[in-house]
């Protein structure tokens, strides 16, 4: 069976008990009824992190609609394309025992991306073979490559059979060299339309500009067929029965607690504000499966974001702030924080208040209990009833210093007393006395990351960056309708990866073309 081929898949299969278990097992952790904390968090002051000006973001217009024709006019216009294909496909390729290939490496990149704007190989095949949409590739390749070239190419796209050998000799085997030189070139061409600018006077630390903003999520491809079990035997004629199965497919625990049977790709995507079709995805990588009993935090979904938002500061260090999900810990955020990021994310559940300092002031013979709660320092205080209320601190500034171990913030915060205000630093990354291991738990001192936020949840600029996030969402809902039954037609994990690749240059090919309309 062809590698992109989903002609069998698109029969529903039986699941194995295995699966069945597996499922079970993913959902009963998360059935358990959450506790009510015993402690009350007031209510959010107006400071920097909501000031009464706040303004939220202009609304972008209704994005028209693109016809098939056109995103593939939009692909083959794209220089970058043909670049990419000459890095990663050099001519020798094409010389060697055998008959001599028909296309060149870039035809078949231009397959694999139809494949999102077709929704499967079978009828990108069909399409490409076609007279009038041959022509507009023809014309797109004269217009990038000359006259030479183009009068060179067949009379007509190849079939679904070249495809699969181009697949199975060349591209598959490429695929991490094809993601490499895929992603310096996306980042090159959003920094050329502007986004990604090391201009900060377009934003600042509290509200950077929307395309100096990257947001990143981790999606499920399913695969061509949800079967799991290779053999089949039918009980009444006892035929054996054969299933191609994706043995890198897996249970996945979506956040909003879906369960689906697929594999993880992680990307990071930018867009420019109040416009649409102006997404651009810039880097992507798959998230080897383990199981959520292995794997209940979503360790390796968290590790390739952070290598990958890594990746991104390497080539554009204008970016200012990158946001995520609830996968992101502590952990996670302190390194990209060293770097200058600022790191949004969600407050994770289950994080108790941690005492932060004890505040005695011998002139106005008070004392105050600051702790970290809800991503902020807090005060502690009792209520009329007797119950613990922590109560958020106003934070006046936010301080951003430059040191040769890496950047380093503070909230200026203000504690208000009957004696009047006290003003405090309350630091905001990882210290070195926080990362040091205590000998008695033979854990870290303090996990400071962890429990409080640069721009901390429940704030107005926190919510800006929050609703950001959302564009990923957008982007993995297209990338499902974007195939025949939402599923990606290619097995394993580096299949899923070079169909999201596809996908991922035509959205950066739209946006690359209409980056001057409104």
């Amino acid at each position: 069976m062809s590698p992109s081929s989903a002609a069998a898949a698109r029969t529903p299969a039986k699941k194995s008990t295995a699966t069945k278990t597996a499922k079970k097992t993913a959902k009963s952790p998360r059935k358990t009824a959450k506790k009510k904390p015993k402690w009350i968090f007031g209510p959010i002051p107006q400071d920097i992190l909501s000031p009464a000006n706040f303004r939220p973001e202009p609304k972008a217009p209704e994005a028209p609609s693109i016809c098939d024709l056109t995103r593939l006019e939009y692909v083959v216009a794209n220089p970058a394309l043909y670049e990419v294909a000459a890095t990663v496909f050099p001519p020798k390729i094409r010389k060697g025992p055998g008959r001599p290939a028909r296309y060149p490496p870039y035809i078949y990149l231009i397959y694999l991306i139809c494949i999102a704007i077709y929704d499967s190989s079978r009828r990108t095949d069909a399409t490409l073979r076609h007279p009038d949409t041959w022509k507009a590739v023809c014309v797109g390749v004269r217009r990038q490559l000359g006259d030479k070239e183009a009068d060179a190419l067949p009379n007509r796209g190849p079939s679904r059979d070249q495809w699969n050998d181009f697949y199975s000799d060349h591209l598959h085997p490429a695929v991490h060299e094809f993601r490499k030189a895929s992603r310096d070139v996306w980042i090159q061409q959003a920094i050329a339309l502007g986004m990604l600018s090391q201009k900060r006077k377009r934003g600042d630390w509290l509200r950077p500009h929307r395309s100096q903003v990257i947001n990143g999520d981790g999606t499920v491809v399913r695969p061509p067929s949800d079967q799991t079990e290779e053999y089949e035997k039918d009980e009444k004629s006892g035929e054996i029965r054969y299933h191609r199965v994706d043995h890198d497919a897996g249970i996945q625990v979506e956040g909003d607690d879906n369960i689906i049977y697929g594999k993880k790709i992680v990307a990071f995507s930018v867009r420019q504000e109040a416009k649409c079709h102006s997404r651009f995805i810039l880097n992507a990588d798959n998230a080897r499966h383990r199981s959520p009993e292995q794997d209940p935090e979503r360790e390796e979904e968290a590790t390739t974001a952070v290598r990958l938002t890594h990746e991104i500061l390497d080539r554009a260090p204008g970016v200012i702030a990158a946001s995520y999900d609830t996968a992101w810990r502590g952990k996670h955020r302190a390194p990209l924080i060293r770097r200058g990021l600022i790191v949004f994310t969600r407050q994770h559940s289950g994080i108790t208040p941690h005492p932060l300092k004890k505040y005695q002031y011998e002139k106005s013979e008070c004392s105050h209990d600051v702790y970290a709660a809800g991503g902020r320092a807090c005060e502690r205080r009792l209520t009329v009833d007797g119950k613990t209320m922590y109560n958020p601190l106003p934070v006046r500034e936010l301080l951003v210093r430059e040191g040769k171990s890496g950047w380093r913030f503070y909230h200026s915060i203000e504690i208000s007393c009957r004696n009047g205000p006290h003003t405090e630093l309350i630091a905001v990354y990882e210290k070195e006395e926080d990362s040091a291991i205590d000998p008695r738990t033979k854990r870290m001192k303090f996990n400071r990351t962890e429990h409080l936020r640069q721009i901390p949840p429940d704030t107005l600029y926190g919510d800006r960056l929050l609703g950001m996030r959302q564009d990923s969402e957008s982007s993995n809902s297209t990338l499902d309708y974007s195939h025949w039954d939402k599923r990606v037609p290619m097995y394993g994990a580096e299949g899923a990866l070079l169909g999201y690749l596809g996908y991922a240059w035509m959205i950066n090919s739209i946006a690359l073309a209409t980056a001057g309309s409104p």
